[in-house]
């Protein structure tokens, strides 16, 4: 009973002060700056959350990574690096009061994700250890050098990650000061990655939710990737020098493109057609394929078999001929018209 009388009363107070001059348009104020902390926030708040959840399992794999760790099983360390360097691309301008900081938790992560992938690695370029994995028994692997000389970087990474003052610690000072946006902060940086908004014309709206500005970077890393598209299908051997590059930047706009999506349905669901996503993932994961056979072909070279990196290239060849032969009279990117 007393509480509702004290509701009753503030009520009351609240509707008769706004009746008075001077007062009214004080208190107007007074909501709509309530109303715009809260609304930050929440902004912040939202794009916070995912950040951390990213960061927890990250943290859980680089533990449970050791001297005993084998190639194949850094497949999900590095995806799970990938993740949290993903959000920090997807919301840059959030952190550009703090662009050294932003800067040098995004490098760390990407040395991270560049030693583990190379260890990763030798486990993709082995056809062999391919092969055993899928028959479900344990891969072995020949060059103990290579793997103790990659692991050892992976470890050091590890050290470099958790020391006080390290990467770890860094992300989470990062992590405590999200601003939401504002004229000041949506500014592009050289340092903003091509893949995301340092290779577009738009910028986020400081009007509209984080989701809202995923799906802004979306739509323009989907324009270029659809003109830049029958420049990838004229392509005859990908494994040449030249060809490389063209089909490695298509295949990562394209996997750059579902990831962000599922940092946009993370935020708010529905933000992109989720079977289109997954058709998007699949096209990538085949021309990640192809990718995997140029990586080995390269790894072949520098052993000095050149034979067996010849090989490889033609595989590559024949798998991308494979795949234009199968969307012929289709749309091979057709899933970005429905994401």
């Amino acid at each position: 009973m007393q509480n509702n009388t004290i509701k009753y009363l503030a009520t009351f107070l609240a509707i008769h002060l706004l009746a008075l001059p001077g007062i009214s348009c004080a208190a107007q104020e007074i909501q709509s700056e309530t109303n715009s902390m809260s609304s930050s926030q929440s902004y912040t708040a939202s794009i916070k959350n995912i950040a951390n959840k990213a960061k927890s399992v990250v943290d859980s794999g680089i533990s449970e990574f050791s001297e005993n760790t084998l190639p194949h099983e850094a497949k999900d360390l590095r995806k799970q690096i990938v993740r949290l360097r993903d959000i920090l691309d997807v919301f840059p301008h959030n952190f550009a009061h703090e662009l050294k900081l932003w800067d040098d938790v995004r490098d760390g992560l990407d040395d991270g994700y560049t030693v583990v992938g190379e260890f990763k690695d030798l486990f993709d370029a082995s056809p062999k250890a391919v092969r055993e994995f899928e028959k479900g028994t344990q891969p072995e692997y020949k060059d103990k050098k290579k793997l103790n000389e990659r692991r050892k970087k992976v470890l050091e990474w590890k050290a470099d990650y958790l020391k006080e003052g390290g990467i770890s610690e860094k992300i989470w000072a990062l992590f405590l000061d999200i601003h939401a946006l504002s004229e000041d902060n949506v500014q592009n940086s050289k340092k903003y990655s091509l893949f995301f908004w340092g290779g577009v014309l738009v910028q986020p709206s400081t009007n509209a939710t984080p989701a809202q500005n995923a799906r802004t970077l979306i739509d323009a890393q989907s324009d270029i990737a659809t003109a830049e598209h029958p420049t990838v299908l004229d392509i005859k051997n990908p494994s040449t020098e030249k060809n490389e590059i063209i089909f490695h930047d298509h295949r990562k706009r394209l996997r750059t493109i579902a990831k962000i999506c599922n940092v946009a349905n993370a935020l708010e669901s529905e933000s992109c057609n989720a079977e289109a996503v997954k058709d998007l993932e699949l096209l990538v994961s085949r021309l990640g394929e192809i990718e995997d056979l140029i990586i080995t072909g390269r790894h072949l070279e520098e052993d000095g078999k050149k034979e067996d990196a010849e090989e490889a290239y033609e595989d590559a060849e024949k798998k991308f001929k494979k795949i234009k032969k199968e969307f012929a009279g289709q749309n091979m990117i057709e899933a970005l018209e429905r994401i």
